[in-house]
């Protein structure tokens, strides 16, 4: 029987935390509450999704252990980029 594959654990930084509530901050006053909380949302579901990929994101040459993703809800949107490490089981941001 084929094994399946086990989900990683999301670890953010306490940098990362704090980016996050930058994020809101500027979505909230250029936007309003309900869009920085749906964006903030996305942004974590995004992180999540890359946790359990096959392949998540492209290394950082210059930095053999951390990989990276833009995370963009449209093409012509406002996006961010994550840089994470995976380590074992976790996935670290």
């Amino acid at each position: 029987m084929a094994r399946v594959p086990s989900r990683m654990t999301v670890l953010y930084s306490d940098q990362s935390l704090r980016d996050l509530g930058e994020i809101w901050d500027w979505n909230a006053k250029e936007y309003d509450i309900q869009h920085a909380d749906n964006y903030v949302s996305f942004v974590r579901r995004e992180n999540l999704r890359l946790a359990s990929s096959k392949n998540p994101g492209r290394q950082i040459l210059s930095a053999d252990r951390f990989r990276y993703h833009i995370i963009k809800r449209r093409s012509r949107g406002y996006g961010h980029v994550v840089v994470f490490a995976i380590e074992a089981e976790n996935f670290s941001f």
